[in-house]
């Protein structure tokens, strides 16, 4: 079984997985750990998490932001079989990686829904602009 634990500065990965459980009504797959908003300490937190973690469960762990102390935390794990670390999460990307049937994620899949949720960020501007053709909002 996979499993996903995200770990964020401030409220981002309890905010996100509230979005989650709205949209997809269950996400008990994932774990999400807020990092900086209490006086409960992060390293402490993700280390019981791993703790309980079973040796033949997948693990994909998420951060808001490459360079930041989430993910420098969350990269001293990498070396635990079967997980994998993405940065720069959005939610078109959780939502892919979350309801996937596949019982694992293969590097590759990540890879497709990272550059499937990369697509999903769109600009959008002036909305009904004379070149539009009327309704071609989607």
């Amino acid at each position: 079984m996979t499993k996903f634990l995200f770990v964020t500065h401030g409220h981002m990965a309890t905010g996100v997985k509230s979005t989650l459980e709205i949209i997809t009504g269950n996400c008990s797959k994932l774990t999400a750990i807020d990092a900086y908003v209490d006086s409960k300490n992060v390293v402490v937190a993700v280390k019981e998490y791993f703790d309980q973690l079973l040796d033949d469960e997948q693990l994909i762990m998420l951060s808001d932001i490459e360079n930041g102390s989430a993910n420098q935390l969350l990269y001293k794990y990498l070396s635990r079989p079967k997980t994998f670390l993405i940065t720069g999460v959005n939610l078109p990307l959780l939502l892919q990686i979350i309801l996937n049937d596949n019982p694992e994620l293969t590097e590759n899949d990540l890879k497709k829904a990272i550059d499937e949720a990369k697509n999903s960020i769109k600009l959008f501007k002036d909305y009904g602009t004379d070149d539009d053709d009327e309704g071609s909002f989607f």
